[in-house]
């Protein structure tokens, strides 16, 4: 087991690096810093604070991960709470990622994770397990994002918004309030659109899940007559069997805290 640690790049003494890393040119590793098997730092790479990156991640050129957040609350570095990346994340390049402030206990990313170029994640994030974020993405801080969400070029997101598992949001919409899980989101404001069918089945949904599913959504969007909460009471009645219809009631109930906001041409 071997690392490979380019002659101009800087690692700080404390730095930990697993075996057989590659730590391309001019990276710097903070003193902070932790390493697991095989990461890979291209070039040009700066990680600061207390900052871990699990195996096989690798992260291409300018990325800048860890450093002490822009939240002006917070603004002793040796407060800052850190970042922890999981394994096989692919960080592109010119990511920002900040640490985590007192507020919380630190900016987390999970595993196999994509982040592409420009993309923004704020301080005391906390992003799922198969995430993507594709170029250009900003995601203020406090957010939450569920496993296998896919956040399309351009998707802006308020602090403490939480986006569900399995969702999809369009291009260039501004997110506001929180996204459901299994659905897609598309607009200038992020607007619930319909069940994400293609998303779904490419993780081996069932058509009984996904009508599950469709039925809890058009409870709440498209029916009429008594509250949100008595028509769910009603459909939750039919769906009780099917765990994800169940995540999706529960997610308006509990998990929802910005509320999710109103359907446009919802199927």
């Amino acid at each position: 087991m071997t690392t490979n640690i380019h002659p101009t790049a800087i690692i700080h003494d404390g730095a930990v690096i697993g075996p057989d890393c590659k730590i391309g040119p001019f990276c710097i590793v903070g003193p902070n810093v932790v390493l697991g098997e095989r990461v890979e730092l291209v070039s040009n790479v700066v990680i600061g604070g207390k900052t871990s990156i699990g195996d096989d991640s690798i992260v291409y050129p300018f990325a800048v991960l860890g450093v002490m957040s822009q939240d002006l609350k917070w603004q002793d570095e040796a407060a800052m709470t850190g970042l922890r990346i999981g394994k096989r994340c692919r960080i592109r390049e010119y990511v920002t990622i900040h640490s985590g402030t007192p507020a919380s206990d630190g900016t987390v990313i999970g595993d196999d994770c994509q982040i592409m170029v420009n993309a923004h994640v704020g301080h005391d994030c906390k992003i799922g397990n198969s995430v993507v974020m594709s170029n250009l993405v900003q995601v203020a801080g406090h957010v939450e994002v569920e496993d296998f969400a896919i956040l399309s070029g351009d998707v802006m997101v308020l602090q403490f918004a939480r986006i569900g598992r399995n969702a999809f949001i369009g291009g260039m919409s501004g997110v506001s309030n929180d996204i459901l899980p299994y659905a897609i989101y598309d607009g200038p404001r992020a607007t619930y659109r319909t069940i994400n069918r293609v998303g779904l089945m490419r993780h081996g949904f069932t058509n009984e899940d996904m009508h599950a599913i469709h039925s809890v959504y058009n409870a709440v969007f498209r029916e009429t007559g008594g509250t949100v909460e008595e028509r769910l009471a009603r459909v939750r009645r039919d769906v009780k069997n099917n765990k994800y219809a169940m995540d999706a009631i529960d997610f308006i109930e509990n998990r929802s805290k910005r509320g999710i906001g109103t359907s446009g041409n919802a199927e």
